[in-house]
């Protein structure tokens, strides 16, 4: 039986429907069914049946699931083994990246790569952690750089190799002109009338602020404005229309916001670094997280709102 096959009853098990496997690996809904099919012809057994207008995976077809993860799981280790074997890291990687640590990272890094390891082919894809971290278990990308907030903790995997990047602050971002900017550190509670500028819904940022100003001050936020663009939040609040808690990263490159800590509690996230257990090792995830850690250390010297983590 073919891995490719293999990989797409994989995904099949993991996310549910043929149309979320073909959205997720960039094929088409038809072509996974035709896939499918075949490998039932290879296996020589029931894999699927039809539910409503859904496959669904019978016992044998779950059983070959299990196995079939196995099996890709031995396939990178073994690829990622015998890279370690060759003179410098080539190919292709696929690296998601959040929006901050991008702007701040990327240039250094890739640069960096360019100099060291000119045969490795590094695609950037901007996501969010989240959605980031599901394409990396479904194998469509190779190393996610994601952040995670204090009080709201992205859930440790076991097939998911993590190593933490970056600690940095996360500030109360206000215009230079409201009263508050000249008055650090700020109490939450004096924001309770605000309005919020914040990320859309089920992203860090937005859980962060509702967690911090319910348990801290003991309101709920006024939350105006949404977007999952950094920028976009510090324009807001350059703007006098709201105010928004930011990461130090890009309070630094804002010089037309004022930025401070919170009086109530020092605000941190973290920003790391996520790849399978399985390909761990392989020369060129190590070269580009080797890349990532330098650009870090060179970022947080001289900062003690931002700390590089060995």
């Amino acid at each position: 039986m073919e891995l490719r096959r293999l990989r797409l009853l994989d995904q099949l098990a993991r996310l549910g429907t043929v149309a979320a496997v073909a959205d997720a690996l960039s094929y088409s809904p038809s072509s996974v069914s035709v896939q499918l099919a075949q490998l039932e012809q290879e296996a020589g057994a029931k894999l699927l049946r039809r539910v409503g207008r859904n496959l669904e995976l019978t016992p044998a077809g779950r059983r070959l699931a299990s196995y079939a993860a196995d099996a890709l799981a031995a396939d990178e280790a073994v690829r990622a083994e015998l890279a370690t074997i060759g003179d410098t890291p080539g190919g292709r990687l696929r690296m998601t990246i959040v929006q901050t640590p991008a702007l701040a990272l990327l240039p250094a890094t890739l640069a960096r790569l360019a100099a060291t390891n000119p045969d490795l082919q590094v695609e950037v894809h901007q996501r969010e952690t989240a959605p980031a971290l599901d394409e990396l278990r479904s194998r469509a990308v190779d190393l996610v750089v994601g952040i995670e907030y204090d009080p709201v903790p992205v859930a440790r995997q076991r097939d998911i190799d993590r190593r933490d990047l970056l600690r940095e602050d996360v500030l109360l971002a206000v215009h230079p002109a409201h009263p508050l900017a000249a008055r650090p550190p700020v109490a939450l509670a004096a924001c309770e009338d605000a309005a919020w500028a914040t990320g859309h819904r089920g992203t860090g940022l937005d859980a962060v602020l509702r967690n911090v100003c319910n348990r801290l001050a003991g309101f709920e936020p006024r939350i105006q404005h949404r977007s999952d663009d950094g920028l976009v939040l510090g324009a807001l609040v350059a703007s006098q229309r709201a105010v928004a808690l930011l990461p130090a990263l890009l309070t630094a490159a804002l010089p037309q916001i004022a930025a401070h800590p919170l009086r109530e509690e020092r605000l941190q996230r973290t920003i790391f670094t996520a790849t399978r257990a399985t390909a761990a090792g392989a020369p060129a995830v190590l070269a580009v997280q080797q890349a990532l850690r330098a650009s870090a250390a060179g970022i947080a010297r001289d900062r003690p709102d931002i700390e590089a983590l060995p």
